[in-house]
């Protein structure tokens, strides 16, 4: 039993020997892996890192595009509301001004049609002064033969008051007889 203790016994020792070099050779190994993997880690974490600042700036700028977005996406209500509000301020507008349009259409004509009946009617009035300029003008004339006549009038009744009275005399100094101061009495009375 000697060899077998002995041979166990380095049986026994190589294992250990063997499992410690494996011990020490897996140490080394997942030392050398584990370094790598820390490396990694710190190559990582310094990436996430970068990645966390990244990320945060792109939070900001989203926050800031959001906020800017909703601030537009207001003004395009407000601006949407404006437009609709002044579309239909445009729309009465032109209602108002097509209505205007027409009114002034129809004042134009009625303007049109009242200058030619003013016209018609200055026309006829200038004719009528021309007319009363001629009537007046005849007028005139008329009353100046109007005071001829009654002057040739009165001229012609003076003579005839005149040749009555002589006849009234004449016819008087005839019943009276017939004398040389009748025949000069009847040539006064010639006209």
């Amino acid at each position: 039993m000697g060899f077998m203790e002995k041979n166990v016994n380095i049986f026994l020792l190589v294992i250990v020997l063997l499992v410690a070099g494996s011990l020490a050779g897996s140490s080394v190994y997942y030392q050398k892996n584990f370094d790598k993997l820390t490396d990694r880690y710190d190559d990582t974490a310094s990436n996430l890192s970068l990645c966390n600042a990244d990320l945060e700036g792109f939070r900001f700028n989203l926050n800031k595009t959001l906020r800017s977005l909703n601030t537009t996406t207001q003004d395009i209500r407000r601006y949407d509301e404006l437009y609709s509000t002044k579309a239909e301020e445009l729309k009465t507008t032109q209602t108002d001004l097509e209505q205007t349009q027409t009114n002034l259409q129809s004042t134009k004509l009625t303007l049109q049609e009242e200058t030619a009946l003013k016209n018609k009617y200055k026309n006829d009035y200038e004719d009528q002064l021309e007319i009363s300029g001629d009537l007046e003008e005849q007028n005139a004339i008329l009353t100046s033969q109007k005071a001829q006549l009654e002057a040739s009038v009165i001229s012609y009744r003076n003579r005839i008051d005149a040749s009555e009275m002589c006849i009234d005399g004449f016819l008087s100094d005839y019943d009276a007889g017939l004398t040389s101061a009748m025949k000069a009495d009847a040539a006064d009375c010639k006209p």
